[in-house]
């Protein structure tokens, strides 16, 4: 028996360009689209310095909704944001992989915080935002262990330069919290939200 569909009562846009966030929204079974902002992140994060961690990601994961929401009425726009921390200090998407050695030798044996925010646009206008928290803890890893695991799993556009949803949950001796929030998406309290909108029945499908 093939996935079952369910179309929403209104359209349903991504605004993401993560392959993950695609994967989970997409194994509830919701019919939706994907177009990505245009949003400068890097400017707009030079405007949130004074706020809180889950502020910022809130904002984020708002601004890529606004933006794809401007061009796109009458569709509900799902925006989303994540921000990994140690210490208070970001840790953004390393790229290279010397990035990534560094980031996870700094992380190695120590707890670190992944924030993931979501926001709900219509006709931009903001319908709901949300942030949940996660803590987890490195193993204590040797350079052969980083580097072996980064040729792996090639995290390298990836919070924290770990997949979770892959290898990357070998890395860690404790994790509390969602794992939906260590990929980006908490998409319990999204479903919730939908609902709650009435965009979709599992009896009306």
């Amino acid at each position: 028996m093939g996935k079952v569909s369910i179309t929403p009562s209104v359209p349903i846009i991504l605004a993401s360009a993560s392959s993950i966030r695609a994967e989970m929204l997409k194994n509830t079974g919701l019919v939706f689209s994907i177009k990505t902002s245009n949003v400068d992140e890097n400017e707009l994060k030079k405007t949130l310095i004074n706020k809180s961690i889950k502020i910022k990601a809130k904002l984020l994961a708002c601004a890529k909704a606004s933006n794809v929401s401007h061009n796109n009425p009458n569709k509900y726009i799902i925006g989303a944001d994540q921000i990994c921390t140690i210490n208070d200090k970001i840790l953004s998407k390393p790229i290279t992989m010397d990035n990534a050695i560094k980031q996870l030798s700094t992380l190695s044996g120590n707890t670190h915080k992944q924030t993931s925010a979501i926001s709900l646009y219509y006709n931009n206008e903001l319908i709901w935002s949300y942030a949940e928290e996660a803590l987890l803890t490195m193993h204590k890893l040797n350079s052969d262990e980083i580097i072996k695991y980064l040729e792996l799993d090639q995290p390298f556009n990836s919070c924290g330069s770990y997949k979770y949803e892959s290898l990357g949950c070998h890395l860690f001796s404790k994790v509390v919290g969602q794992s939906e929030t260590i990929q980006g998406f908490p998409i319990i309290p999204l479903l919730k939200q939908l609902r709650k909108n009435k965009l979709y029945s599992l009896i009306n499908k």
